[in-house]
């Protein structure tokens, strides 16, 4: 048997909806965040005859069925109970690391004087910043492909814009307040841009339509704009493989049984 775990808040919130909340506080946490993934991995393997969708959250799972099911109730201690009782064994698991080219250079920096002027550094200093944390992909919204990245070195949070851009271009990188995102498409957004990156992290057409999973590992790495322009053609022509900025490591992670 394992050890108990904390039972997260359950609400009905839709005719075809679950919702099941980790914890009350609204900081973003890492040990949080793994029991939101293993909850979301506990409610796959369960694999109900209704199941549509499973959609993690910072704190959150959301469970959505094909219909609504004849006993909400039911399946909601179903979960609750398996939840409790889920023991922990240690085996190796795929864990991907994503590496995302970005040019900080001008026209694409179009705000990064301000992230150095908020926070007292220079130019090089918020790209070495930038570029210095893995960052955990801890959901992806509010735009197809969009991933909500933490934690943010708190020397680069800077507030967003007081009025939002009308449209920011598609791969543009930006910080909001505490944390750092990428723009899949062109977008109205208020983030504060701080470069651009020449991958599709959105195409409709491709086989794996988005690029970045919740759960996913995330680093970043500066580029020239002659780079850009580089790596942009090689995938516009189809000659270069998008696949090759994805690693996948071994390693040893406790996972549930």
């Amino acid at each position: 048997m394992g050890s108990q775990r904390i039972q997260p808040q359950a609400m009905v919130t839709g005719e075809k909806s679950i919702l099941f909340k980790f914890g009350d506080h609204e900081k973003v946490d890492q040990d949080t965040y793994h029991d939101v993934l293993r909850f979301a991995e506990m409610v796959q393997k369960d694999n109900h005859y209704l199941l549509e969708e499973i959609v993690p959250s910072y704190q959150t799972v959301t469970v959505y069925f094909k219909k609504e099911p004849a006993e909400m109730e039911e399946i909601i201690q179903r979960y609750r109970s398996k939840w409790k009782n889920y023991r922990q064994i240690e085996e190796k698991m795929s864990a991907r690391k994503i590496t995302i080219p970005v040019c900080y250079e001008e026209p694409y920096s179009l705000d990064i004087e301000r992230v150095m002027k908020q926070n007292t550094l220079s130019r090089d200093e918020v790209i070495a910043l930038h570029c210095g944390t893995t960052y955990t992909v801890y959901m992806i919204g509010f735009l197809p492909g969009f991933p909500y990245l933490g934690k943010l070195d708190g020397r680069l949070a800077t507030p967003r814009l007081h009025t939002p851009r009308l449209q920011v271009e598609k791969g543009a990188v930006g910080i909001g307040g505490h944390q750092t995102g990428i723009y899949p498409l062109d977008s109205p957004g208020g983030w504060n841009i701080i470069g651009k990156s020449p991958l599709d992290l959105f195409h409709p057409m491709r086989e794996e339509p988005f690029f970045i999973q919740a759960g996913d590992q995330l680093a970043f790495y500066p580029i020239t704009m002659s780079e850009y322009r580089t790596i942009r053609l090689e995938l516009d022509k189809g000659s270069d493989s998008i696949q090759r900025f994805i690693q996948t490591d071994k390693r040893s992670v406790l996972r549930e049984d």
